[in-house]
C-alpha cells in the first residue's frame, strides 16, 4: 500500500533566464548536468508516489463529469414530467444539505479512514445514487417521486464531498511545499 507521507520533490537546481524561457532550456554549466537533471526529472515523474495522484485525480475528474451529467438528467427528466421549479428544487435540497454536513465531517473521515477508503466510499455512494435513480417509476405520484429522487440525490451529495476530499487532498500531499 502506497503512503502519501512524502511529497514528490522535483529537481529545482536549474533556473530559467528570460532568454531561456522561449526555448524552455534550463541554464546549466555543462551537458552532463543537463542529462542528470533530465534523468532526475524523469525518475521523479515516474515514481510510485505519482501513481496514487494519477488514480485519484482521474477518479475525481470522471466523478465530476458524471455528477454534473446526473444532475442535468434528473433536471431534464423532471421538466419532461411537468414538475414545477419548486418541486425540482426540493429534489436537490437534500443533495446540497447532505453535502454541507459531509463537508463538516469529511476532514475527520479522511484523517480516520484515509484518502483511499474515503474516495472508494464516495464513488460507491455515487453508484448507489445512480442505481436508485434507475428505479424512478414514471407512474408514481409526484409526491412519491419527489421523496424518492430526493433520497437518491442525498447519496449523490454525500458522494460528491467524500470524493472531493480525496481529489483535493492528494494534490497537497504529492506536490512540493512552496
Amino acid at each position: 500500500m502506497t503512503t502519501f507521507s512524502e511529497p514528490v520533490k522535483l529537481s529545482s537546481s536549474s533556473s530559467l533566464s528570460p532568454n531561456d524561457a522561449k526555448t524552455n532550456k534550463p541554464k546549466t554549466n555543462n551537458n552532463q548536468s543537463t542529462t542528470t537533471e533530465k534523468e532526475s526529472l524523469t525518475k521523479s515523474l515516474s515514481s510510485s508516489a505519482l501513481r496514487p495522484f494519477v488514480i485519484i485525480s482521474s477518479s475525481y475528474l470522471l466523478f465530476t463529469i458524471t455528477d454534473g451529467a446526473l444532475r442535468m438528467i434528473v433536471l431534464l427528466h423532471a421538466y419532461n414530467k411537468s414538475f414545477t421549479a419548486l418541486e425540482v428544487s426540493i429534489m436537490f435540497m437534500l443533495y446540497e444539505l447532505a453535502g454541507v454536513f459531509t463537508n463538516l465531517a469529511a476532514g475527520f473521515m479522511g484523517a480516520r479512514w484515509g484518502i483511499k477508503l474515503t474516495l472508494i466510499t464516495g464513488l460507491t455512494l455515487q453508484l448507489v445514487g445512480i442505481g436508485l435513480l434507475f428505479g424512478w417509476d414514471d407512474q408514481w405520484p409526484k409526491s412519491t417521486a419527489i421523496i424518492y429522487v430526493t433520497i437518491a440525490q442525498m447519496f449523490a451529495g454525500i458522494a460528491k464531498d467524500l470524493t472531493k476530499l480525496g481529489g483535493k487532498t492528494v494534490t497537497k500531499l504529492v506536490t512540493p511545499e512552496g
